[in-house]
């Protein structure tokens, strides 16, 4: 096999690609390959790679496998032309050996791949070695012919030149001579022509013993597709050009609640979203209209009556005549997909506002700040000053939030623990939170409790308990911070006599994003702080949560491991 194989495939999914050129290595090939997905690459790649060999897939969105092997035979017959694809029908690969493709792989059997190759290019180089004999025997009998062309004019001119006759005689005798070497060397091409003839006659053997297999095959590629639709994850059907369902997957039934005789558009009626089914079936119809395929997304009911988005994908399958034979059709859950967009959004929306007002309350102080600045007596300027920091103070916070929370993400949230008395560490904390005077903060429990954790992190979750208290309970004005050991454990909580936390949220309170709303307050934050609490405590090997009973206040607590 001649080293450097020049490979060109045309292929436009990029992990087919893969697994090909994973296979042809693994292989142990040694060779380049060229890449190409459209007529153009391909015929440039034709003139320009010189390929010994092509492996192609049998439809590409803007061009096809057929196309490419007739384009391929006008400059190149002799080389090499494999069909690696999808299940494409057994009529199919019987018509395209019939009209010289090399061979046919299925992309799931990818394991054949380096002896269909090297059969391949035997084959070829067989067929290549009887070209070139078979114009030699051409041109030996082209002289053959010229031979006795000669001999008979020579024979003419013995009888016109009597007195040459001698001579003529000699001519004649080693004429005859290379005569006999001609014929001798014609019967050993006539032998060679015999053997030739046996190859071709068992090359036709193997190639009727390869249909009879490739036959045996399709039948089990049909019966791998309706296996492979019935294990993937998705809701999967077939459809006629004309829209009628005549298969669907057990992934339906199981989501519908369904049987097998129920109709097939009395069944789309009764799950999809009333407000989706008239834009649905447009998009169906629309869709069955085109040659291409598409997609559209639809709320789909559940067997326990809830709706979730789904993404409709829609496919053709195509014929031999380049015809629609039937569409396959794909129903994917994507509601936790469309969740997080939501999320996403409504993150980036909270984020731009929480950021402009402090941003728009700095500005305008550096404005005044600016007016003044030659008049350092200014009674405002201690005020503005105070008020540019406060506003700082705010953005600082928020960026610090989201780096936290970006650390948290990716599992680099820096901990630096020591050893320290909690009782100690905690009030020193309070003792730096700033309540204008209208809180009074209490903290009793044991005094003696000793922990090994990251001082900093343990404070940043008392002020964020502190702060929400103060935020969400402004009525209650004192808050008691408790200090209690659990066995192994420590516990603190902070407690406020607000109005309590709703039941249904609560289960919701340290998940990223999300913020109590509460009719006629506006509450500022990202909704990041007991995220990143949370976050702290599970690094301390830890448990967090909250208690809380409408109109008798709320409870939020953690805890850590006592050192012994």
């Amino acid at each position: 096999m001649a080293s450097n194989l020049r490979i060109l495939i045309l292929e436009d999914n990029e992990a087919d690609v893969d697994l090909l050129l994973r296979e042809l290595k693994k292989s142990g090939l040694s060779f380049i390959a060229e890449i190409v997905q459209t007529s153009i690459e391909f015929e440039n790649a034709l003139q320009n790679f010189g390929p010994n060999l092509i492996l192609s897939d049998y439809s590409l969105p803007s061009f096809d496998a057929v196309t490419a092997f007739r384009i391929k035979q006008i400059k190149h017959p002799h080389v090499p032309f494999i069909i690696v694809s999808g299940t494409i029908g057994e009529e199919n690969v019987v018509e395209l050996i019939k009209n010289g493709v090399t061979d046919y792989l299925s992309k799931d059997k990818l394991f054949t791949l380096s002896t269909k190759i090297n059969r391949a290019l035997n084959d070829t180089a067989v067929r290549k070695e009887k070209i070139i004999t078979a114009e030699k025997l051409r041109i030996q009998a082209v002289e053959l012919v010229t031979a006795n062309k000669e001999l008979v004019f020579q024979n003419e001119e013995k009888e016109k030149r009597t007195a040459d006759l001698v001579v003529l005689t000699g001519n004649l005798k080693t004429q005859q001579q290379e005569l006999r070497r001609a014929n001798d060397l014609l019967i050993s091409q006539e032998e060679k022509v015999k053997l030739v003839n046996m190859e071709l006659s068992q090359l036709n053997q193997e190639l009727e013993a390869r249909v009879v297999f490739r036959t045996k095959a399709l039948v089990e590629s049909e019966n791998m597709f309706r296996s492979m639709m019935e294990t993937i994850p998705q809701i999967a059907w077939t459809n006629t050009i004309q829209g009628k369902v005549i298969f669907y997957n057990q992934r339906w039934f199981d989501y519908t609640g369904f049987d097998s005789k129920q109709d097939n558009l009395q069944g789309f009626n009764m799950v999809i979203h009333r407000d989706d089914l008239k834009l649905s079936f447009e998009e169906f119809r629309t869709i069955l209209k085109t040659s291409d395929g598409g997609e559209f997304q639809v709320r789909a009911k559940r067997l326990d009556g809830l709706y979730r988005w789904h993404l409709i994908r829609l496919m053709p399958i195509i014929d031999e005549h380049e015809q629609i034979k039937l569409w396959v059709g794909t129903a994917t859950d994507i509601q936790e997909l469309k969740l997080l967009q939501q999320q996403k959004d409504d993150f980036i929306s909270i984020a731009s506002h929480e950021l402009k007002t402090p941003i728009t309350s700095l500005k305008a102080s550096l404005q005044l700040l600016d007016r003044i600045k030659d008049n350092p007596q200014s009674t405002m300027l201690p005020k503005l000053i105070v008020q540019a920091n406060k506003s700082l103070g705010k953005v600082n916070a928020l960026i610090e939030d989201l780096l936290n929370t970006s650390l948290a993400n990716e599992g680099r949230l820096y901990i630096s623990k020591q050893k320290f008395v909690l009782f100690e560490a905690i009030t020193e904390c309070c003792h730096e939170i700033r309540t204008e005077g209208l809180y009074t903060i209490k903290i009793e429990g044991d005094k003696e409790v000793c922990t090994y954790a990251d001082v900093t992190r343990i404070d940043q979750i008392v002020v964020n308990f502190i702060n929400n208290a103060i935020k969400y309970a402004p009525k209650s004005k004192e808050i008691l911070i408790c200090i209690e050991k659990i066995n192994d454990m420590a516990k603190v909580s902070v407690i406020d006599q607000g109005e309590g936390i709703h039941p249904d949220k609560l289960q919701n309170l340290f998940d990223r994003y999300y913020r109590i709303d509460s009719s006629g307050s506006q509450y500022t934050g990202l909704g990041l702080g007991l995220y990143i609490c949370a976050e702290i405590i599970k690094k301390h090997n830890g448990q967090i949560g909250v208690d809380s009973e409408l109109g008798k206040g709320s409870t939020f607590w953690f805890t850590l491991p006592v050192l012994l």
